[in-house]
């Protein structure tokens, strides 16, 4: 599963923004949300800006995230098979 992760933007150059995300850059394509500036808070999937947030919201769902990703069990089986497992 691909979980959209917001970031800031910290600079756009040629339709492509480089976008932070907790200390990894990452470039996106601005062709969705050409609006995009230097500074914004946005969400990033697939390679593209999908939307721009406020920054009370872009942090409130990075927190959201952090937490789900601290409660995560580290060995969570997936659809019922064991890690590693075929579930045979």
């Amino acid at each position: 599963m691909c979980v959209a992760y917001p970031g800031q933007v910290l600079e756009i150059s040629g339709g492509m923004a480089l976008v932070d995300t907790q200390g990894r850059a990452w470039r996106a394509s601005t062709m969705l949300v050409p609006e995009t500036a230097v500074g914004d808070w946005v969400v990033v999937a697939a390679g593209t800006v999908l939307q721009i947030l406020d920054a009370d919201e872009a942090l409130a769902i990075r927190e959201l995230l952090d937490q789900a990703l601290r409660d995560e069990p580290e060995n969570r089986p997936l659809n019922g098979l064991s890690a590693g497992g075929t579930g045979r």
